[in-house]
């Protein structure tokens, strides 16, 4: 009964950031503001594990991505996706955590992960150096014909309030899986 209860919550959850993905691009665009997959990915981990955050992070970005354009970014996506879902549940699973220590270590993570993203993306393209150096720039440039600047910092710091919350509310017991 415990394992049909896990696989039924990593579904729920794969399956409901997967949708809202879908929701987000429908009203947005590919315009990042949120990382959905991300939050979903470190509150698997979180309640589930590390193995369950890491499964949960790449079946998001793999299954949403089929849906809205698969190429080579799905798997560095996915793949970066599943680790940070997998640290979140080495740092939070069998531990209490404040809502502060989330809010800054996610944003840690969702940094991490948008800059490796890039760096990874960029490196068939360019030296590793400037892959790094463009991965950061990128964070801060323009988007959407310049109206938008730092789009990056912006992700990663909603991104981490909504991941503060909800695994708040998880870890302060309202929302908690015994095991």
């Amino acid at each position: 009964m415990k394992n049909a209860r896990k696989i039924a919550l990593t579904a729920n959850l794969t399956a409901t950031a997967v949708a809202l993905r879908f929701i987000k691009h429908g009203l947005m665009g590919p315009l990042q503001f949120i990382n959905i997959p991300g939050i979903f990915a470190l509150t698997a981990g979180t309640l589930l594990g590390p193995l369950t955050g890491f499964l949960v992070g790449v079946l998001i970005f793999l299954t949403s991505d089929f849906f809205l354009g698969f190429g080579p970014w799905s798997i560095v996506t996915s793949s970066m996706c599943g680790v940070i879902g997998g640290i979140a549940g080495l740092l939070w699973r069998k531990r209490a955590t404040s809502r502060v220590e989330v809010l800054i270590i996610s944003f840690i993570l969702f940094l991490i992960y948008d800059v490796s993203t890039s760096f990874l993306l960029y490196i068939p393209l360019m030296s590793p150096m400037e892959a790094l150096i463009m991965g950061i720039i990128g964070l801060f440039t323009p988007v959407m014909g310049g109206g938008l600047y730092a789009v990056g910092p912006i992700t990663e710091l909603s991104s981490s309030i909504v991941s503060s919350i909800l695994i708040g509310k998880i870890k302060g017991g309202e929302i908690f899986v015994k095991e």
